[in-house]
């Protein structure tokens, strides 16, 4: 098949967060005989210079990007294209320079199907899907479902309008999603919500789920319990709220505690980007750093002994929690941090909404050396299944219509 990516971001082998289930993606699929041409934004030097994804694409277009833009230019894009201006100024938001390369493209050659990586670009293929060929399948690949971000933010008590949900939901389920032949989500929970919202997607919708590299994430054969440390981790990119919002209800609700019971913890917020409200926290047990390329993060996951997601926003699928469960760290993760891995609690993952109980997880694991040896062994066996060739299997047979 040839197939064409519309990522959100450039999906470099070197990056942390979701473009890394984009690049082995790009990756497997490839390696299954099919070719892929890929139109990104570019936003760095690092993206620029990039080469890691040449070996499996036949063509990669970057489009020169920034993410600022005045309010006037918001306003008259708003106008003009007629859809929320989150789409217009968030992560990856619109750009014409993406919808230009987009058109050439489809006017150069044919593709089987056409896949909009991120929810953000799914814009290109709803405003473009008369001029996309009738025997190209159109997908969106839901990573994040911004009308659910958002009811849950507002929720949390953040002050957003009922009119801007409203307006979300009428442009991204009932009129971008309603465009494409096939929308995947990455859990079976981010399924059942767009088909509760929006019926008429029911028939649209398929699993994918998320993957992880266990070869490159399996740990070396030293012993944890040996080294003697109680080391916390969390990793995210801090430029998506959610994982800010997480570090905070650790420390604001578990950390506490947890230093009062075992005072030599430490733990490690790592990532792209940390704010001041995180690097705030930093003391001689609380290290909050940004993180580096997979190569280090690999590393920093085999110095941890714990791996906490205290998450209660957002959508979609933690890659993160499938490669600390890889490299043989133990799992202790609220609920939606779980959605779509569905772990047997207690065994392969530790679950907790109450702070109380997260944080008794958490103490029991640092004292009870055994027990967190025992849940890591578990957990590496569960990762094992999500490995990211059995997801581009799945992807595949979507994009064929198996299934």
């Amino acid at each position: 098949m040839n197939l064409l990516f519309l990522p959100k971001l450039l999906p470099r082998a070197d990056i942390i967060g979701g473009p890394i289930l984009i690049y082995h993606r790009i990756k497997n699929l490839s390696a299954m005989g099919h070719r892929i041409s890929i139109i990104a934004p570019s936003y760095s030097d690092a993206d620029r210079n990039d080469r890691s994804l040449e070996p499996f694409t036949d063509r990669i277009i970057l489009v020169e990007s920034n993410k600022n833009r005045t309010p006037e230019e918001v306003e008259e894009l708003y106008r003009r294209l007629n859809r929320p201006k989150f789409f217009l100024t968030g992560d990856g938001g619109f750009l014409q320079g993406i919808e230009d390369a987009f058109i050439n493209l489809l006017q150069e050659d044919h593709f089987d199907a056409v896949i909009a990586e991120y929810s953000m670009m799914g814009q290109y293929i709803e405003a473009n899907q008369e001029i996309i060929p009738p025997d190209t399948l159109k997908v969106i690949s839901v990573h994040e479902c911004y009308t659910k971000a958002f009811e849950l933010r507002r929720e949390r008590g953040e002050k957003i309008e009922l009119e801007v949900i409203k307006e979300l939901c009428e442009y991204e389920l009932l009129r971008m999603y309603a465009a494409a032949d096939r929308v995947l989500c990455l859990t079976r929970e981010d399924g059942e919500y767009l088909a509760d919202r929006a019926p008429v997607l029911k028939d649209k919708i398929r699993i994918v789920p998320h993957g992880v590299d266990t070869s490159f994430y399996h740990p070396p054969d030293y012993n944890r319990i040996e080294r003697g440390t109680n080391n916390i981790l969390y990793l995210g990119n801090f430029e998506h709220y959610p994982n800010v919002d997480a570090v905070l209800n650790f420390m604001n609700y578990c950390w506490d505690r947890v230093i009062a019971a075992v005072p030599d913890a430490k733990f490690y917020a790592v990532g792209l980007n940390p704010p001041q409200e995180l690097l705030d926290f930093s003391s001689e047990n609380v290290i909050v750093k940004q993180g580096g390329d997979n190569e280090n993060v690999r590393q920093i996951y085999w110095d941890c002994d714990i791996l906490v997601a205290p998450i209660t926003l957002g959508t979609g699928f933690r890659g993160k929690i499938l490669e600390a469960m890889a490299c043989g760290l133990p799992v202790v993760a609220t609920s939606l941090a779980a959605f779509g891995i569905d772990p047997v609690e207690g065994k392969e993952m530790l679950i907790a909404d109450d702070w109380d109980k997260f944080t008794d997880y958490v103490i029991m694991l640092l004292k009870d050396r055994k027990k967190r040896e025992q849940i890591a062994k578990n957990a590496i066996a569960l990762a094992a299944r999500f490995d990211h060739r059995y997801a581009a299997e799945k992807l595949e047979k979507v994009l064929k219509g198996d299934i």
